[in-house]
Formats: C-alpha cells, structure tokens, sequence
C-alpha cells in the first residue's frame, strides 16, 4: 500500500499499512484462542507462548476485531467474532488496513491504492488442519462412532 497522509495538528506524515491473514498469524491466534477459551479468562502477554517476533504480529490481529484488550499493556481477550472465526462459522475480510495504531474502514481512501482485493477468507482456507472443535461437534462425533 503506498498510502501516506499528514497529521494537520503537527504535520507528521503517517502511512497505512495492510495486514493480510497468513499461516503464522492465523497460527498464533489459535495458539492463543485455545488458552482462552480454557477457562474463558484473559491472557497476559508473557501467558500466550509467543514469541516476541509473533507476539508483535499477534497484537495486529485486534485490527480484525478477534482480539481486543482493554487497555494498553493488558490482558488480551478473544472477542466473539473470534470466537465465530476459530469455530469456522464466520470468515474475515482480508487484508485489513491501519494507519498509526487505528484500524481504517471499507471507505478509507487508503483502499484505491491498494493492487490486492480483499476477500472473504475462513479460517480452514488459512490452516486446512483446523477442524471445529465446539463441544456439541465432538459430542456429535463420539455419538456417529459409537
């Protein structure tokens, strides 16, 4: 994306970036979707098992609305449209774009210079080894077994 725009107040110039879904981040928000919903409690950095390279890509995930924290340097915490995304039942607009930490919507004019269109994309397009995991899947699966 080569999407740059200056700051009126202190004429700093800021440039968008895009985030698309890839293996390693759809790789660490399972990691860390997983821990959560454990025991559905939040989740302190030093607490996931990342390391600090996938950590930092990690936290840009919150630019896709399926992780949030409530304040800076906080617990993280997995959303409900997370939640839907590692179930497999929603899919997600990729790539997202964000602009000095603020994440830029479908109508920004950041969008005209990008080359790739985004698209819908599951989480089982990302990991194909990702299967659904909900408790009544593999209640229904233990029942076709047995």
């Amino acid at each position: 994306m080569k999407y740059k725009e200056v700051c009126e107040c202190c004429g700093q110039q800021k440039t968008a970036y895009t985030l698309p879904l890839n293996q390693g981040l759809v790789g660490a928000f399972i990691k860390f979707a997983e821990k959560f919903l454990e025991n559905h409690e939040p989740i302190s950095k030093g607490k996931i098992g990342l390391t600090n390279a996938q950590y930092s890509n990690f936290q840009n995930l919150r630019h896709y609305g399926i992780i949030k924290q409530y304040e800076k340097g906080n617990e993280w915490y997995l959303t409900d449209l997370g939640e839907a995304f590692y179930y497999g039942e929603v899919g997600l607009m990729s790539p997202v774009a964000f602009m000095a930490g603020v994440t830029l919507d479908d109508n920004h004019p950041c969008w005209q210079s990008e080359k790739n269109k985004r698209v819908m994309v599951g989480i089982t397009e990302i990991l194909s080894t990702h299967y659904k995991r909900r408790p009544e899947y593999v209640e229904e699966k233990s029942n076709q077994i047995g």
